[in-house]
């Protein structure tokens, strides 16, 4: 997540909320340096503490003490924000960093990296000395810490193959630096999936639109992993230009996190392993993407002419000169018809010019499906010509045009207003947003050059959307 501080995502995802107790100042063994290499019944019974399994091999006393253990030995232990008397080399959390120093100089000697985590406000420096290796967070205002976390010799990386087996459930992509797992994956997954099902029903995932062999399903899945990696590539971008989320900004993800969470069913919560720090994540970096968004594309040209947003709004009749043979083709009509409906056309242009009030003329007369239009020089109606969009953007405010000819038969056009105001602002502000995606477009193109993408289509693949 960030340089230096990589394996502070163990802190971070285990934060998991059940209830229990606390490290009891009144025991003598709260100093929990060695008890690395013991068993977590160990701990709990010298210490009082009671820790409650979270997963394979992880445990958490809520807010005070997170343990892993592989083997029946403890191999990483970390003290949370109300671990107040307990203890690593005598370093306890709300102590200053001076008084920390002294302590850990005769272990440690100094700090090996210091790294900042403006989310979170907090200062990780990292300790390394013959095989055993600390990570201190302290809060950036007050100096004091607020965590820290405890290994020895190999436990990192036993810590991360824990972590790799937990509630999260299997990894399912890595972008860059970044792990996704199967439970993340599901949020987006089941989010778009809800979304579809609800406007073209469940049977929606088998259908080969295209025609190509690509199930709908397959597409969806195909989207939602490109989506996954954008956003993950947009986190550590912004990470290393320093775009974090403001105070505000946090509150609302976190608000949106519990909506999402209260609204999931237990059964769902389970299957899929969703917690609500998971969710306040997902909406987390969301935020931080459309931010990053806004701050990279605020310089584009927001210029737009009304030459080239102009939008006009006419309405018109139609009369056919053809209709469709038994394969659906347009063909003339035979010849009496024809001049039927043009001696029609001209009989209704006559009243067309003379009446106050052309759309009940033309809903008495029209063989259109569809009266009126807006639009402009870039989205006129595409089931006409262009001679029908050349006429209409001529015309002024109340002129009616002449009998215009197109594949289909006559038409006649009256200027509703040659400038809809409404329509011309939203159409520059079209234009506008267009130009900010193709300029963050050409960022990113250039950021994802430097990702390392690797998914695990075995697990990806294996995931059904009709479960």
């Amino acid at each position: 997540m960030y340089k230096g501080g990589k394996y502070l995502i163990i802190i971070l995802c285990c934060l998991y909320v059940f209830l229990l107790s606390a490290c009891s100042g009144e025991t003598e063994d709260n100093e929990l340096t060695n008890y690395i290499g013991k068993s977590v019944k160990s701990l709990e019974k010298k210490t009082g503490l009671k820790l409650e399994e979270q997963s394979n091999g992880v445990y958490l006393a809520k807010d005070i003490l997170q343990v892993m253990e592989k083997d029946n030995s403890i191999i990483q232990i970390t003290l949370l924000k109300k671990a107040e008397d307990c203890m690593v080399y005598g370093v306890k959390i709300g102590m200053g960093k001076e008084d920390v120093d002294e302590l850990l100089k005769g272990v440690f000697g100094s700090e090996t990296t210091r790294t900042e985590n403006n989310e979170n406000g907090t200062v990780i420096y990292s300790y390394l000395k013959d095989g055993k290796e600390l990570y201190v967070s302290y809060d950036s205002d007050s100096n004091t810490v607020v965590q820290l976390s405890y290994f020895k010799a190999d436990g990192k990386k036993q810590t991360e193959e824990i972590l790799e087996n937990t509630g999260a459930g299997e990894l399912v992509a890595i972008i860059g630096d970044t792990k996704v797992y199967y439970n993340e994956a599901m949020v987006y997954l089941k989010s778009a999936q809800a979304n579809y099902e609800t406007e073209y029903g469940k049977g929606i995932w088998d259908v080969d639109i295209k025609g190509d062999g690509v199930t709908f399903g397959r597409m969806l899945k195909n989207e939602v992993m490109d989506q996954i990696i954008e956003l993950k590539v947009i986190r550590q971008e912004a990470l290393k230009e320093g775009i974090v989320l403001e105070e505000e900004e946090i509150a609302q993800a976190n608000a949106y996190a519990k909506e999402h969470f209260n609204g999931l069913t237990y059964e769902d919560r389970e299957k899929y392993h969703i917690t609500e720090e998971l969710l306040r994540q997902v909406y987390s970096d969301n935020l931080l993407a459309e931010k990053v968004f806004e701050k990279k594309t605020i310089n584009v040209d927001t210029r737009v002419s009304d030459y080239e947003a102009r939008q006009v709004t006419v309405q018109h009749i139609l009369i056919y000169s053809t209709s469709l043979d038994s394969d659906g083709n347009r063909v003339p009509l035979p010849a009496q018809e024809r001049d039927e409906a043009y001696n029609k056309v001209l009989e209704l242009l006559n009243s067309a010019r003379e009446t106050n009030d052309f759309y009940s003329l033309a809903e008495a007369n029209t063989q259109a499906e569809k009266i009126e239009y807006t639009f402009g020089r870039d989205n006129a109606p595409g089931e006409y010509a262009d001679a029908f969009a050349k006429a209409a953007l001529s015309l002024d405010t109340g002129d009616v045009s002449d009998i215009i000819t197109t594949d289909y038969g006559w038409h006649i056009i009256y200027c509703v207003t040659d400038y809809n105001e409404d329509a011309t602002i939203q159409v520059k502000e079209d234009i506008i947003e267009k130009r900010r995606f193709d300029e963050f477009g050409r960022i990113f193109s250039e950021w994802s050059k430097n990702y390392e993408v690797v998914i695990n289509n075995e697990v990806w693949d294996a995931i059904s959307l009709k479960d």
